[in-house]
């Protein structure tokens, strides 16, 4: 009894407060071999009301709990007023969630989240989410021994059962699945097949156009993306769009990691149908920099990131009027061409609703499931 009368959740007003806020990430993962710290910088620019876009139609509050004076726990309650809007919704957010093993600390953090949510006009609570569905989100469930790539996630898996023992139920699975270059024997047998198959396509549709990416049509070509890729995904769960701000805001920070020649699309008389998207994992670039301070791990990241053995598929998209018309394999076939780029490839959130999507993906590609996240909600 005493120990749960020691608790305190305080909303993060003070340097000090600030500074037990990041320090907990460090303090609970300290013993995690999967764990990727971020920089500095960066970790606290996800949560600056001041700099990042996201926060021009959002808002925020940040706790921290307290046994006596030590930091146990953390969580950021958000309300997106533009996923609101756009969904039809009075849906309220948290996230940038960790505590130590108790459920108390994390019936309190949740408890101060939902107060503050109710008090903004929201009816629910969804998360966690890193500050929304456009960066990191979700509880690893199941694949927590494999490191995180690059803007993904990595949580304890007992968080899952903290939520449910909170009264948070599972709203939505999201999976990632990896291949290796070293397991595409396969491909290499059937390889002749697989460019027939793309000669066809190609003599079938002469209206298509491949083309990579360079360095002076990246920006252009990011903005068509995103204009078809909000076409795309306009239906899905939980969708809201990129605004001009964090449009910029994204391809500012892609253009210092991006491999213009990992990037291809699909044109029809023209226009942009398709497209692909991979990046390079800085992650494995980030695990391995040594050094507290972050301008000590960014003088060695350019060598590491040109080193780093794995990248991810972040994006891959076709217009639904042609979808029929093998832009998918393609596309595919793009990357497989360049499978000894890289040793492994992740392609991740991949929504439980939207497995079969990967079904012209496996018909080239071995992959196979890795991780596991979920989402939590609960009216509040």
């Amino acid at each position: 009894m005493a120990l749960q009368e020691s608790l305190s959740v305080e909303m993060v007003r003070t340097r000090a407060q600030m500074r037990d806020f990041f320090s907990l990430k460090r303090k609970i993962y300290r013993n995690d071999p999967a764990v990727v710290y971020p920089l500095r910088s960066m970790e606290r620019l996800q949560l600056d009301a001041d700099r990042h876009p996201f926060y021009q139609h959002a808002s925020r509050e940040m706790f921290v709990c307290y046994r006596g004076h030590e930091p146990v726990g953390r969580i950021v309650a958000i309300k997106d007023d533009m996923h609101n809007h756009h969904n039809d919704d009075q849906v309220g957010f948290f996230g940038f969630f960790e505590a130590i093993d108790d459920q108390r600390i994390v019936n309190s953090l949740l408890d101060s989240a939902a107060d503050w949510l109710r008090n903004h006009g929201c009816q629910s609570m969804r998360g966690p989410v890193n500050p929304s569905m456009k960066s990191d989100f979700g509880v690893v469930v199941d694949g927590n021994r494999y490191l995180p790539m690059i803007m993904m996630g990595h949580t304890p898996q007992r968080y899952q059962g903290h939520f449910h023992k909170a009264g948070l139920s599972t709203q939505r699975r999201f999976f990632a699945f990896r291949f290796r270059a070293s397991d595409v024997a396969p491909i290499r047998d059937k390889w002749d097949q697989l460019l027939e198959t793309r000669k066809k396509i190609l003599n079938r549709y002469p209206q298509v156009e491949l083309r990579s990416v360079s360095k002076s049509t990246f920006d252009s070509t990011m903005r068509d993306v995103n204009e078809l890729g909000n076409k795309v995904r306009a239906g899905g769960w939980g969708f809201v769009p990129l605004t001009e701000a964090e449009l910029e805001f994204m391809i500012t920070n892609l253009r210092r990691v991006i491999r213009y020649d990992m990037i291809h699309v699909a044109y029809w008389e023209g226009v942009l149908v398709g497209y692909i998207v991979m990046i390079p994992d800085v992650n494995w670039a980030l695990k391995r920099a040594k050094g507290y301070f972050d301008w000590i791990r960014l003088l060695q990241m350019p060598l590491l990131i040109r080193r780093t053995p794995q990248c991810r598929v972040i994006a891959l998209g076709v217009d639904e009027n042609f979808r029929t018309k093998g832009i998918a394999m393609l596309l595919i076939l793009e990357l497989v061409r360049t499978y000894d780029a890289f040793e492994e490839w992740e392609f991740s959130w991949v929504d439980e609703a939207n497995l079969r999507s990967l079904r012209v993906i496996g018909r080239t590609l071995p992959l196979v499931k890795t991780k596991t996240y979920e989402l939590f909600e609960k009216p509040i």
